[in-house]
This record gives C-alpha cells, sequence and structure tokens, in this order.
C-alpha cells in the first residue's frame, strides 16, 4: 500500500501542475455569459414563493461590488429565468479580483406538486444585469416609515424606562450610524445601532443611567413580503471612546427588568430560537409589546455583566395567517439553499466547495473534501435530532448533555463549562461545515445558528463604539510628541483594568448596584452567570467555528460582526505599541516578541495555539472586511509575518520556544504538536485571506516558514516511532531564552510521553502542497495505520473537521 503514496518529488509537482491547469480552464470555460456555473439545492420550504439564498464561491474578476449590477440568473422549474440579487461574502486579497465568495439571491417558485421537504435544484447561470432595489410588501413599507413603529425599550434598576426607534437612523436625513449590508431586488439589510436613552432622565442617588444597554439591529426586509427578519446583538459593552457623548459610557454589571420591543398592534414577533423569558405579548392601546427578556418573579432583577451581548433572530410579521407561514420559512432558514458539486461536461465543473477551480473555504480558502460515501439521509437525520434536544432545552431553560450542560439562567443559556479553557479536544476544529455544506442540512446550519447564540451568552471581551463599530487600536493610539506612540491599553483575553482603564469600566456609576445589592434585587443566577468566562484566547476556535459556518454558508452579519469584534479585541492584546511613555510593553504582544526575536532571531518564541486561533479570526474578518479595514490592518499583518520568519528555529523549524510553568519543573521552553498545527492552520490563512499573489514576498516568506514548521512535525526529533505520531509535548530549549534551542535531541526528561494523533492531520497535507514530498503522505498512513484514502474514507466522521485538509488532498491526487 505504501508505493503507492511514493510519488517523485517532479511527479508531485507535475500532478499540481496538471490539476492547477485544468482548474483554471474549466474556470475560464464555464464564465461565459449566458452558461450554467452552478446548481443551487435544498428541500422544499413551505412556501411556494420564496427568496432563495445560497453562497457560491467564484473565481477572480466575477464579481466587482464598485462596478455596479449583479452577475447571476436563476433559473425557475418552469424554464423562466430570474435575474439574482449578487451579495459579497469575502474577497480575494487583491482587491482588484473581487468577491471571492458571493451570496446570490432570487424570488423563485417551488416545482408544481413539489412538497415541504423535496429535494430541489435551481440551475445559476452567469448572466450579469443592472442593479434593481428591493420592493418589499405595502405594510413593511409602511412600518419601516413611521416614526417609532420598531421601539426597544427596557427598565433599569429603579423602573426607569429607557427606549430607542431602532429604525430611525436609517429614516432620518443625515443619519450616520446604520450600515448597507444588502441592496438589491430580493432583499435589503440595513443595520443599526442604538443606547438605549431614559424617557425622564433623574440625577440622585435613585436616578437615571447616561443610557441602558446598546442595541445593535439588523433589519433585512424581502421582496414583495409583509415580514421582515430583525437579528439583534444587545450588549452591556460601551467602550467610552468618544468624551463627546455619555451614550457610550462605559457601565458596571447592568441590572434590568425588561427588554421589550414595541410594535403596532398588527404585527407579531416571531423568535428562532425562544427560551422561558420570551414572553406573551401585553397590549398597550394602539400598540402590543413583546418581551424579548420578560421580567423574573418576585421583583428580581435581570444582570447583563460587564461586556456581555445576547443575540436574538426574530422575524416581524404583519398578523395575518398567510404572512406568518410565509415569514416563519425565511426564521427557520428554509429558504437557505447549498451549492452542489457536479459538471455538466468534462470540462466545465460547477462553480462549488469541491471544484479546483473556485473553492474558498473558511480563511484557509479551502477546497472541500468529497463525502460521497457518507449516508446524506442519516447524516441529515442526525443533524435534526441535535438541533432538536438544544432548542427543547433552550426553549424550556433545562439542564443538557455534555458540553452544555448548564440550565438556562435568565436571558441566557451558556454553551460549555464555566473555564473559558475547558481542558479537552472538544470542539478544537480547523474545519467545520463540511457536512452541512455537502448535505445541504437544514439542521446542521441551523444548529451553528444556536450553538453560537448560546456561545456569545458567555463572551464578554468586545467593546463597541457609540456607532456600534467595535473599538480598535488605532482609536486609542496616543501620539506624543516626545515618546512616541503608545496605546495605554493593557490586554490579555480581555482589559486588564488593574493596569490601566481608558474605558472607564472600574470607574462607571455603582448606585444602582449598591440599591441592588442592599435589597436584595439581584437574580438567582448572578453569581452561576457570572463564573462563565469568555472562551479564552488559547481557544479561540471553540467560538469562531460556528461563526465562520454561518459566513461561509450563508452570509450572516452576526457571525461576521462577530469575527471582527474578535480580530479587534486580540489586536489590542497582539499589539505592535508600547502601553506607556516608559515602553512598558505587555509581554503576550507582539512588541515584545518582536523586541525578543530582534535580539535572538531564529530560535523560537512564544508562538502557539492563542495566536494561531486568533489570527485566523483575524484572516476571517479581513476577508469580510471592506478596503478601508485591510489597509489599516495589513501592516500589522505583514509585521507578524516578518517576526514569525525570523524567530522561527533556524535549526528545527519550530516555531514555539514557549516557557511552560506547569510542566518539567518549569526548566523548559517547550513545543506542543497541537498548538504546532494550529500555528499552521493560522499561517495557511494569512497567505490566502491577507497576501495572497497580491503580495508575493510575503506570500513566499509564509511559504518558507510553513515548509520548515510542517517539516518539524515528521522530523525525527519531534516523530514517535513508537507511537506512529507527533510527540504532543516535548522540550525544545532551555528556560532560559538567551540560549540556544536544542537541535539534535532533547533531554530525557524532556518529553511528556504522549502522541498527537488529533490535531495535526491538515499539517501534512499543508506541507506535502508546497514540496510535493510524499513522506507527509507516509506519515500520515503511518498515523492512521492503514491505507490513507480508504482509511480516511471507511471513517469519514472520525475527527472529519481536523482531517478535512489531508481527506482533500487524498483524494485529490488518487
Amino acid at each position: 500500500m505504501a508505493e503507492r503514496l511514493r510519488p517523485t518529488r517532479a511527479r508531485a509537482n507535475a500532478l499540481f501542475r496538471i490539476t492547477v491547469a485544468l482548474s483554471c480552464s474549466a474556470t475560464l470555460a464555464s464564465a461565459r455569459q449566458g452558461v450554467q456555473v452552478a446548481t443551487f439545492r435544498l428541500a422544499a420550504p413551505a412556501a411556494g414563493e420564496f427568496v432563495l439564498r445560497a453562497t457560491l464561491p467564484v473565481p477572480p474578476g466575477t464579481f466587482l461590488p464598485e462596478n455596479g449590477g449583479s452577475a447571476f440568473h436563476v433559473r425557475n422549474p418552469d424554464g423562466a429565468m430570474v435575474p439574482a440579487q449578487t451579495e459579497v461574502v469575502s474577497r480575494y486579497p487583491q482587491s482588484t479580483d473581487g468577491a471571492d465568495v458571493v451570496e446570490v439571491l432570487a424570488r423563485v417558485r417551488r416545482p408544481a406538486g413539489a412538497q415541504p421537504g423535496d429535494a430541489l435544484t435551481y440551475p445559476v447561470l452567469l448572466e450579469p444585469h443592472r442593479l434593481e432595489q428591493t420592493a418589499p410588501g405595502a405594510q413593511v413599507a409602511l412600518l419601516l416609515a413611521t416614526t417609532r413603529a420598531v421601539y426597544a425599550r427596557a427598565t433599569d434598576a429603579f423602573g426607569h424606562e429607557y427606549v430607542a426607534d431602532l429604525y430611525e437612523d436609517v429614516r432620518i436625513p443625515g443619519g450616520d450610524r446604520y450600515r448597507v449590508l444588502r441592496a438589491g431586488l430580493a432583499a435589503r439589510t440595513e443595520a443599526t445601532h442604538q443606547s438605549l436613552r431614559a424617557v425622564d432622565p433623574e440625577t440622585g442617588p435613585l436616578g437615571t443611567l447616561p443610557h441602558l444597554m446598546g442595541v445593535h439591529a439588523y433589519f433585512t426586509q424581502w421582496s414583495g413580503e409583509d415580514f421582515l427578519s430583525l437579528d439583534l446583538r444587545v450588549h452591556n459593552a460601551a467602550s467610552g471612546q468618544d468624551p463627546a457623548t455619555p451614550l457610550d459610557d462605559a457601565l458596571q454589571k447592568l441590572y434590568f427588568g425588561t427588554f421589550e420591543l414595541r410594535l403596532p398592534h398588527d404585527w407579531v414577533v416571531l423568535d428562532a430560537f425562544p427560551n422561558p423569558y420570551f414572553g406573551a405579548p401585553l397590549t398597550e392601546g394602539s400598540f402590543r409589546v413583546w418581551p424579548i427578556v420578560a421580567p423574573l418573579a418576585n421583583g428580581k432583577l435581570h444582570v447583563l455583566p460587564q461586556m456581555a451581548q445576547f443575540q436574538r433572530r426574530l422575524v416581524i410579521a404583519h398578523d395575518d395567517p398567510e404572512t406568518i407561514a410565509r415569514a416563519l420559512v425565511v426564521l427557520r432558514e428554509e429558504n437557505l439553499g447549498y451549492c452542489a458539486p457536479g459538471a455538466p461536461s468534462k470540462t466545465r465543473p460547477l462553480w462549488s466547495w469541491w471544484n479546483a477551480g473556485t473553492a474558498r473555504y473558511f480563511p484557509q480558502r479551502r477546497r472541500m473534501p468529497d463525502l460521497g460515501m457518507l449516508d446524506t439521509a442519516q447524516q441529515i437525520a442526525s443533524d435534526q435530532g441535535a438541533l432538536a434536544v438544544r432548542q427543547t432545552q433552550l426553549a424550556t431553560g433545562s439542564t443538557g448533555p455534555w458540553p452544555a450542560q448548564s440550565a438556562g439562567l435568565g436571558w441566557a443559556h451558556p454553551w460549555g463549562v464555566t473555564d473559558g479553557g475547558m481542558v479537552s479536544g472538544d470542539e478544537i476544529w480547523l474545519y467545520d461545515g463540511l457536512t452541512t455544506a455537502w448535505c445541504a442540512s437544514n439542521s446542521g446550519y441551523r444548529f451553528a445558528e444556536l450553538r453560537h447564540r448560546m456561545y456569545v451568552d458567555r463572551q464578554r471581551n468586545v467593546l463597541f463604539n457609540a456607532p456600534g463599530n467595535p473599538t480598535a487600536v488605532h482609536q486609542w493610539v496616543v501620539h506624543d510628541a516626545v515618546h512616541g506612540d503608545y496605546l495605554p491599553v493593557w490586554w490579555f483575553n480581555g482589559p486588564m483594568l488593574w493596569a490601566a482603564d481608558p474605558f472607564g469600566l472600574s470607574t462607571a456609576p455603582t448606585f444602582q448596584n449598591d440599591w441592588v445589592a442592599a435589597n436584595g434585587k439581584a437574580p438567582a443566577y448572578d453569581a452561576e452567570l457570572g463564573a462563565y468566562q469568555s472562551i479564552d484566547e488559547a481557544h479561540l476556535g471553540r467560538f469562531t467555528h460556528d461563526a465562520k459556518v454561518l459566513v461561509w454558508l450563508g452570509n450572516d452579519a452576526l457571525a461576521k460582526d462577530d469575527l471582527r469584534g474578535q480580530a479587534e479585541s486580540f489586536h489590542f492584546g497582539y499589539s505592535e505599541l508600547p502601553q506607556d511613555i516608559w515602553n512598558g510593553t505587555i509581554v503576550s504582544g507582539l512588541r515584545a516578541s518582536e523586541t525578543y526575536v530582534a535580539g535572538h532571531p531564529g530560535n523560537g518564541f512564544s508562538f502557539g495555539r492563542r495566536e494561531g486561533w486568533c489570527l485566523d479570526a483575524v484572516c476571517a474578518a479581513y476577508s469580510t472586511s471592506d478596503e478601508l479595514w485591510r489597509a489599516r490592518n495589513r501592516p500589522w499583518l505583514a509585521r507578524v509575518v516578518n517576526v514569525i520568519e525570523a524567530g522561527q528555529s533556524t535549526c528545527t523549524g519550530t516555531i514555539q520556544a514557549t516557557l511552560l510553568y506547569n510542566v518539567f519543573n518549569a526548566q523548559y521552553r517547550c513545543r506542543q504538536s497541537i498548538e504546532a498545527a494550529i500555528g499552521e492552520h493560522a499561517l495557511v490563512a494569512l497567505r490566502e485571506s491577507v497576501f495572497g499573489r497580491g503580495d508575493p514576498a510575503a506570500s513566499q516568506s509564509l511559504n518558507r516558514v510553513l515548509a520548515n514548521s510542517t517539516r518539524a512535525m515528521i522530523a525525527p526529533l519531534y516523530w514517535s516511532s513508537a507511537g506512529h505520531a507527533p510527540w504532543s509535548l516535548i522540550a525544545v530549549g532551555p528556560g532560559d531564552s538567551a540560549q540556544p534551542l536544542y537541535c539534535n535531541s532533547i533531554p530525557a526528561d524532556g518529553n511528556g510521553g504522549n502522541v498527537d494523533a488529533y490535531q495535526c492531520w491538515s499539517s501534512f497535507a499543508y506541507g506535502y502542497e508546497l514540496g510535493g514530498d510524499a513522506q507527509f503522505l507516509l506519515k500520515a498512513q503511518e498515523m492512521l495505520g492503514q491505507n490513507l484514502r480508504s482509511g480516511l474514507e471507511d471513517h469519514v466522521l472520525e475527527n472529519l473537521n481536523n482531517r478535512a485538509a489531508i481527506l482533500e488532498l487524498v483524494q485529490r491526487l488518487q
């Protein structure tokens, strides 16, 4: 068997040249106008007519939004061509290449005789047309044109009322706190941000706060429909960045009575994932009030910890049965389709995640593996069962199976255990969403929505400015003519307020909190919710994997902004600047690494899973952000690449050399194979998402680093011939970082004794692709213990999210 995996380097390189040539020619051939380039598939929704939407990877130059217009038509079952709306999901590194993944939306019909749940397909044709605007139903147009028609309100600890017209900034001329995220003939999405203001401001010991919670609202109008989607992010994470307004002043832990939406009486609110505090509506004159967080019993108050946030996915529908039924189709994502693999001809494969010429999945821009050996019906049934279990848990506020065993905690129902760095490999995944895409699984996608919502309930590491954008490093830099620029923020997994607090979090008013404590008004869940830590940076992949699925498979606006928030958060902690005028520098930041590497080049440094997961999130944000955000962050990321290349060990290829105090009696700097694998995964993301062909020098630097690092993964020094896998934890150098690393051997007491056959699979693929060295395939086969392709395919669901890249590679080669 091993002989089949022993191509010469020349043969391997030839294979890659042939693969690239074929995929490029197929892509060019499929780019002719009027030709079918893709197929969307989905289970038939309950509605006979609906806005189909799906994401699609596309070749360079297919869609440049600044040129206007749209790129596609969709063919209805009767053969009629429907002009489609095109939106950007993510972009190529080089702006002139345009979008690399788009969302295609078109109002289509279900085939005659089709029943809900039947498998449907819709051909997609490359047929550009001019841009048209969404024409929502008359009732939606009237609702959004009416002042205070979509009204958020809440009460504080004393019962004072705070309100916000969530659509005000879009409606009024000159509004500056909204963004247009979709605009076309099928749908229009606008994102707003408001801080709830006191109706009757009061001073004194029983007075009002500068504001209550902030609310991000994402309004989506659908063509011809009398309902709209409304996604909410409600937060207590004001940054204090603008001294000219109190609306972004930081607050202490926020105690509140209710959070509600008030609408005209003939509108209803539906929640995709209701919990026990999604209350029954109340009538108030000509309005109905919908409790999103209903009050607690016995006069107790809810609590929103500092920097906490929660999300809700809602639809607002005109109150008639037909409209409500159609609204539920969108709320339940029944109109979300998925691109299909296939080829109308041998020379023209469909654009999809499985076409080597178009596949651009996740920040690594990876081709998905072929999962044809998977029982699709069984996988969909499994997804449906998993979703039903968690929906019931959330709806009832009850306990559940591992890993989300907690009962509901008021508005919150956090995922996982309280420790932000839970020890285990659970959800430490390089990829996700693969079975959802292959099976076109509605339940798989909705499970990602639900789990991400539950993760958000615990994630408290992002701050927001008054306009709603995550606060960013460049907004806090102090330009000192004498001492130079510095960033007066100390940050590791979040702000270290004992060291510095430019945000005002530690000095926010406490009078309401003091009253709550004195009068016993805190909720029973207060301490338990507070015990939940944010998923820390060393395990951030647990928080981001669902968000990335929602972006790449659903163009989800909430998830995009969550990833950008994580990117901004990491930049605070991995800054290139000192933290004060005396050049005080946080030891876990980029500047500290640059300083060390400048004095000790080629000697490794502290670069592992924390940096890997966070850079992966930064690359996801970079992929989905505009050119202004990219231009601001590209120099920082270029410095990251430079320090990695300069710091990588010149004798072994390892990057990580971290002093660990909890192993080996703190004698050694160490390398963990799981951290190396996560770091290598991030380097691929940097190359594919940030630099690409637009910056060949940076891409070549990353390739050199990756080649040496992945080679180290299989080198005798780091590989266990008895365990048939890389050593999990070994000493790479003395604890004294001024001393050189070990190049040829490691101390007898410098090996943890275990191997890693879980995390490192994709590194074999990344290493092979850089030079065609069959040793990577042989080592992967040795680790598997059987023929590589058949073994991976026979147990395809076993660790698929970490094995995805190697599985795709061997399928491509054989």
